[in-house]
C-alpha cells in the first residue's frame, strides 16, 4: 500500500543526531524519577518516536553515562521483564530509591517525571 498523508498522518523520520536528542533528554529525568518512552518521546516533539526511544536506549555502549534504567514502559514496567537487563535496571532504580516489585515501578505516578 502507498504513503498516504491524508490516511496514514505525517511521515516522522529518524535522522542522524536523534540518538543524541535522546540521551540528552533522559540525562534531565533525576536521580530517583522515571520517565517513559513516550515521556521522552513527547519531549523530542513527536509521541510516534517512543519506539525509536527505546531502540536509541538499546544501543548504547556499555558504559554509558545515559541513565537508560530511568525510563519505562507507560505502566511502569521494566523493559524486558524477567531478563537480565530488568534486573540490571531494578538494581540501579532501587539503588536510587525508587521502589519496583515484579518487574513494575511501585507507585509510578508518584516517581513520574511531570514534564521533560
Amino acid at each position: 500500500m502507498p504513503y498516504d498523508a491524508a490516511r496514514h498522518g505525517p511521515r516522522r523520520i529518524v535522522g542522524p543526531g536523534f540518538h543524541d536528542q535522546v540521551h540528552e533528554v533522559v540525562h534531565r529525568v533525576p536521580a530517583g524519577m522515571v520517565a517513559s518512552y513516550g515521556d521522552v518521546a513527547r519531549a523530542l516533539g513527536s509521541v510516534n518516536v517512543a519506539r525509536h526511544v527505546g531502540w536509541a536506549l538499546a544501543a548504547l555502549p556499555p558504559g554509558s553515562d545515559v541513565p537508560w534504567w530511568r525510563i519505562v514502559d507507560s505502566k511502569g514496567r521494566l523493559a524486558r521483564p524477567g531478563t537480565a537487563a530488568a534486573r540490571r535496571q531494578m538494581k540501579l532504580l532501587l539503588a536510587e530509591g525508587v521502589r519496583v516489585e515484579r518487574d513494575r515501578i511501585v507507585e509510578f505516578r508518584a516517581v513520574r517525571v511531570p514534564a521533560l
